[in-house]
């Protein structure tokens, strides 16, 4: 475990049950201030359950978790205020609002109202389509735009780690390739990433590191271009 001072996640033991099953299993690992870092395995092996429990959905049976030096409040509304935003599987947007509504509920906590109009026009320079159809129902929009408004109400609450849950999921290439380059831009921007996603050759050709969890358990770490190059792991537990 890495212990320096720029270390902004950090992850002791955790274990989670889900459905009855031990779906995290005593699992230990830290996320560096900027980096990406992606959690990657087949279906079934935990990144989920872990991305639930570091937003406050899921209560861990046993661990502990750091965030930006203190114990992870027990309430996900608390847990948005420390700093940590979710994009979740299936976008989960608001269908029968306006896109602009949608990113203003991202931001629904916050009273800073030069830095929520500073933060709109962040998001519309990093997806131009969304200022385009800023005033269409989210119900309208392609599967493609609406990820794009997912991640971007996500950054709306300012956070300094953006968690996503499977952004390529049902995605065509192209989209993919898009949303890939946008969360290297955010990156760039100074907020650190968690990123959950099945496509590892993205995601491996994206991250800083990588975690691979198989049936709950870390079994491989190590930096993502080196990942990338181990074709018998990525075959082992990527598929």
């Amino acid at each position: 475990m890495d212990a320096s001072n720029d270390v902004i996640l950090r992850v002791d033991h955790l274990s989670a049950f889900y459905g009855g099953i031990r779906a995290v299993d005593d699992i230990s690992f830290y996320v560096k201030r900027g980096e990406i870092v992606a959690m990657l395995g087949a279906n079934g092996a935990g990144k989920s359950t872990l991305l639930k429990c570091l937003s406050g959905e899921h209560k861990p049976s046993a661990g502990e978790i750091i965030f930006d030096g203190q114990p992870l409040p027990a309430h996900c509304h608390q847990i948005v205020e420390r700093g940590i935003s979710i994009v979740p599987e299936g976008r989960q947007i608001f269908y029968k609002l306006t896109v602009l509504e949608n990113l203003k509920i991202g931001c629904c906590q916050r009273k800073d109202k030069a830095g929520i109009r500073k933060d709109l026009e962040m998001v519309f320079d990093l997806f131009p389509r969304l200022e385009e159809r800023k005033n269409q129902l989210g119900a309208l929009l392609s599967g493609g735009e609406q990820q794009m408004l997912a991640v971007a109400r996500g950054l709306m609450a300012r956070p300094k780690m953006l968690m996503l849950d499977e952004p390529s999921l049902g995605l065509a290439p192209i989209i993919v390739n898009q949303i890939m380059e946008n969360l290297k831009s955010i990156a760039e921007g100074g907020t650190t990433i968690l990123l959950v996603e099945q496509n590892a050759i993205k995601a491996l050709d994206l991250c800083d590191r990588a975690y691979i969890l198989n049936v709950g358990r870390i079994v491989m770490d190590d930096i993502g271009k080196k990942l990338l190059a181990n074709e018998k792991l990525l075959h082992a537990y990527l598929g």
